[in-house]
């Protein structure tokens, strides 16, 4: 499956975002939750025009209006259709947000439009990530600042042990094959913006649930019935005193113009 397709099913033809948050929130270790954590790196200014690529459900917005910045114009945008709705109708009730679909790649505004750009958990998915990063250069303003949340490389460590031993009978997606990464993602920033610091929030799961694993891993995975039994039994085998415990580290780059 192309990476098109990927995103195709994720995100266009079904809402499959929404059953990883829901995994992630209700046995993540660190219960301040991610999202919490990357909207306190934000740097906001009031009257500050901000966009955001691969807004998703948008979520992240959701009961903050009184840290938001005043007077500023934030538009939530998505590649897919479906997310760009779900954030209209979760965040439509308030007027300083704008909704658009947009792909990164082709960001349809002039040079120097916006003091912020965001684009979180996003750059796995581009195809092009050279002109996507282009792009994101050029409409942000002189010192405008871009903020860009990704996993580490041996987050879900123990999932990818296991698609190790079903990877030929299955494709999956791991952290390992990404080329943006904590550890790789300056590499690749570094060309576009002068300034770049990351930031790292530690974390790891606990689930109790097999069914629950079994259905993150099938929420962004095409796997058929029979090696999903093979998944579930070698699940089985990885809970200790009935808990499966799976490395987590996240982060985010802010990059400055």
């Amino acid at each position: 499956m192309t990476k098109q397709a990927d995103v195709e099913r994720l995100y266009v033809k079904s809402d499959t975002l929404t059953t990883r948050m829901d995994f992630h929130a209700k046995y993540s270790v660190n219960k301040y939750g991610f999202g919490n954590w990357t909207f306190d790196q934000y740097n906001f200014k009031d009257g500050m025009r901000i966009l955001e690529l691969g807004c998703g459900t948008a979520k992240i917005w959701n009961n903050r209006d009184e840290r938001l910045p005043k007077d500023a114009e934030i538009i939530l945008s998505d590649f897919s259709p479906l997310m760009v709705n779900k954030a209209r109708e979760l965040m439509q009730d308030n007027p300083t947000f704008s909704f658009r679909q947009i792909n990164i790649e082709e960001i349809p505004y002039g040079d120097d439009s916006f003091d912020m750009v965001i684009a979180n958990h996003v750059f796995h998915h581009v195809q092009d990530k050279s002109k996507a990063l282009s792009e994101i250069r050029r409409v942000l303003m002189p010192d405008g600042r871009f903020y860009s949340t990704t996993m580490g490389k041996d987050t879900l460590k123990e999932l990818t042990d296991i698609f190790h031993k079903l990877e030929n009978k299955a494709s999956f997606a791991r952290p390992i094959d990404m080329p943006y990464t904590l550890e790789k993602g300056a590499d690749l920033l570094q060309k576009y913006f002068s300034n770049i610091e990351q930031r790292q929030y530690m974390d790891a799961l606990e689930v109790t649930s097999a069914d629950d694993l079994v259905e993150y891993v099938t929420s962004y995975n095409e796997i058929s019935d029979a090696v999903i039994c093979e998944l579930r039994q070698l699940i089985n085998e990885g809970f200790v005193n009935d808990v499966f415990k799976i490395q987590k580290t996240q982060g985010i780059f802010i990059c400055v113009k």
